[in-house]
Parts: C-alpha cells; structure tokens; sequence
C-alpha cells in the first residue's frame, strides 16, 4: 500500500524478513520481537504458516515495522481455567512488543490499517495484537480504527510486573512488609534444614546442559497445576527448541533448586539486554510447605543482585498474569490485554460473538467470585486438581509464559 509519502510493505518469506534484519535489531525492544526468536518461532511452531511483517517507508526510508504472522490455529476464548476452543482460524498474530522503530500515532494508524487491509482481503479471519498495554497509543488506536463489526469490546486485562534489581539482597527484603520478610527467612531456613538432603543450587546456560535440564525440570513440571492445563514446562521439540536457541544466544538462565539429588523447583528465563524474561517456574507439589519456588527465586535474585555470577541484571520481567509472589517482589506494573480485530466477513462476526460473550461471562463470574472469601480457596483447589490430572502435553505458542505462583 502506497499513501502520500507513506509505502507499506509486506514481507511474507524469511529472506525478506532476513533483509530487514540491520534496521529491525538497531530498534531494540522486547526478547519476544527479537528476529532470531521471531524467526525460531516461525521455523518451529506447526501453526506458523508464514510470517507476516508489515514494514513502514517514508520517502524510501524504512521508519518502522509491525512484527508478525500468519498462523492457522484453534482460537481459545477462557472463562477461568476453562479454555474453550474453537475451530481452526486463521490468524495475523502480532507479537508482544511488535513495533520496532518510529511508533508515531501516524505510523501506528498506516500499520493498522494496512493489517485490517489484510483482513478484508481474506488473507485472515482474525487479528490478534499479543498483550498491548492499555495506556499505549497502539491500544487506543487498535480499538478505535475498526468499524463497530471489527473491533475488540471487551478486552481482557492483566497485570504485568517488573522489578527493578538493586545492589543488595536486604533492599529487596526492605521492599517487603515486616510479616513478609520474616515468613520468606522463616522458610529458607526450614528448607535448608530439610531431612532429605543438602539444597542444592545449580544454573544451566549452555546447549551441553540441556538434557539434564529437561530431565530434572520435567520431573517436576508433570506434577504440576500448568501442565493439567497444558501450559508451562514441557520436554518436547518445541521448547527445546526454544530454550536451545537461547542456550546458543547465551540468553539462557535455567536454574534449578535439589534436595540431595531430587529436583524439587526450577525458575528458567532469558537475560536480554540486561532484562531476564521469566519463561517458566514450577514446584514439587510434595514440598509445597517448604516453599521451594520461593527459595529459589531469592537465591537467584541474591545472585543477580551481588552480580556473583557476572551477569548484569537491571530488571526482572515476571511476565503476564497475576501471583502473590509478583505483587510482593514487583517495583512497577501496568495493565495489558491481547486485543482482536475480526474479519468484515460472516465468520469475523461470529468469531466476536464468541469472544464477547466468553468474556461477559468469565467478567461476571470473577466479578462476583472476588467478592467472596471462597474464591481463593475454589482457586487452590482447581489447581490441585490439575495438578493431580497432570499430563505430558504441547505448550500454545506463547512468547511469555511465566505465570506460575512461586511456593
């Protein structure tokens, strides 16, 4: 598309996606919009169809790009831990972060209506923008460019922490309330006096470390509540290939807490232009009193924070979706919610019908769930069922999936 001195193109194979790779990395921005990551997604996930990347000149000059792709998948609506799938769609998934360079509210609009241009054209039935935050000019404009047919009424919102890293352990105990910081001494005291065995603390960064990575994550991630859900830590092609890419970037940060030699909790991310992105975290349900997650995840914040280990942290991304552990740890947050722009088609319109009315009843049902006292216990409860019902299972394509509560 051509407009004034604006020219949008679409870069639908890997060598042209490859061919914006100088400008696309001058523009830093999330791990998830990185172009090997983006283009490891593409080569691994059996959904990708292609990519689909809109690039913005002006005057000749490439300003910016809108980063993403086309996929045919079942689109999952929740309600709760309930997820409600439907047919096959096809789908332009613009990743977290997606725009690099000039995001001018100009550029944003042009880019939009270049992706909406898309949908019009049958390429897709569906748009979907991964986790915006709602106080973004793509947010407000992603709502309001749509006719009423096209747009996203309810998105769904989340909260999203960070912390920022400090050059001490006690500051980040100073951060908690003095109940807090008593009960988390409290449990790493208990646990290092465990009968089981020595704690034991390991990190794995490299491609040599990988199999006994999965094999002592995955004896933990099957007890889990995630995988009941089929989300979170998996040994399979998908993840390896993940994590191994980050394991040849020299990203990779998987660490792991033993008692004796039984792995007990894992905390894996990436560290990424000084940020480490929180992938996956899990517990032994059989030690939950001692709170290994919890344990491990100090250890590892002492280390970033003496820089003991010589990375250089200044954040930690905890990703999206509420735990306890986040609101007590996290120095700053915001709301995001992924938001959808459906087709002008037959099957756009019953698509929003479908995702309205999900979201009107998952709304009021947390509505009036958080008004009791019984909501948390019903929470633990869904989630030791799962966790008893947990089985081996593929990951969606997800770029953060942290989430998990850390005890």
């Amino acid at each position: 598309m051509q407009r004034n001195n604006i020219e949008i193109r679409i870069a639908r194979t890997l060598p042209e996606v490859e061919a914006l790779r100088g400008a696309w990395m001058a523009w830093p921005s999330h791990r998830d919009s990185d172009i090997d990551f983006y283009k490891m997604i593409v080569g691994s996930y059996p959904e990708v169809i292609r990519p689909h990347i809109l690039a913005l000149y002006r005057d000749g000059q490439l300003e910016a790009i809108l980063v993403g792709r086309l996929e045919r998948k079942r689109l999952s609506f929740e309600v709760g831990y309930l997820r409600i799938r439907w047919p096959h769609v096809r789908c332009l998934t613009f990743v977290y972060g997606p725009i690099h360079g000039d995001a001018t509210p100009e550029n944003i609009q042009a880019l939009l209506r270049e992706a909406m241009g898309s949908l019009k054209q049958n390429e897709a039935d569906i748009a979907m923008f991964e986790f915006v935050p709602v106080d973004s000019p793509l947010y407000q404009l992603g709502l309001e460019a749509p006719g009423i047919f096209g747009r996203d009424t309810l998105p769904a919102k989340q909260g999203h922490e960070i912390m920022s890293v400090p050059g001490s352990i006690d500051e980040v105990y100073r951060r908690m309330s003095s109940g807090r910081r008593i009960e988390t001494r409290r449990r790493i005291k208990k646990l290092r006096s465990h009968p089981g065995g020595e704690l034991r603390f390991a990190c794995y960064r490299l491609e040599s470390d990988l199999d006994r990575l999965f094999e002592d994550a995955e004896a933990i991630a099957r007890k889990t509540y995630q995988r009941g859900l089929g989300a979170g830590f998996a040994n399979d092609s998908l993840v390896r290939q993940r994590l191994g890419l980050a394991a040849r970037k020299g990203w990779l940060r998987a660490n792991l807490l033993y008692i004796g030699d039984r792995p007990v909790s894992f905390w894996i991310g990436m560290l990424y232009h000084g940020s480490f992105v929180s992938e996956y975290m899990g517990y032994d349900p059989e030690f939950r009193q001692w709170s290994p997650g919890m344990v491990l995840m100090m250890h590892v914040i002492e280390g970033f924070c003496s820089r003991s280990d010589g990375d250089v942290v200044q954040e930690l991304d905890f990703g999206l979706g509420h735990a306890e552990y986040k609101a007590v740890l996290c120095t700053k947050s915001w709301s995001e919610a992924s938001l959808y722009i459906f087709s002008p088609s037959l099957k756009g319109l019953f698509l929003k019908s479908l995702r309205t009315g999900t979201r009107v009843v998952d709304a009021s049902a947390r509505k009036l769930l958080a008004s009791t006292s019984f909501f948390p216990k019903l929470k633990r409860a869904w989630r030791d069922r799962l966790a008893r019902k947990a089985k081996p299972a593929t990951p969606p394509i997800t770029e953060s999936v942290a989430g998990s509560e850390a005890r």
